[in-house]
């Protein structure tokens, strides 16, 4: 009987939590929207790779893959 309401009150409290993260998440969209109209220029921003991903070597040529065999034509 206790596990049962212990069990309960879990569910509760889960159910509690997921409905009061999902109100906190909207909100915050919308937190500082003075922020947007203080970009200067934000057509100019440019994504660039970090340093470690443009650096990485090519995989070395004795260590290519094999071509998958050929299936087997349908009769």
């Amino acid at each position: 009987m206790v596990l049962r309401l212990l069990l309960a009150a879990l569910v509760v409290a889960n159910i509690g939590y997921w409905l009061w993260s999902r109100g906190a998440s909207t909100e915050s969209a919308d937190r500082e929207p003075q922020r947007l109209t203080q970009q200067i220029r934000p057509e100019l921003l440019e994504l660039r790779r970090t340093p470690s991903a443009a650096a990485s070597p090519a995989p070395a040529a004795g260590s290519a893959t094999p071509a998958p065999a050929p299936s087997a034509p349908t009769p």
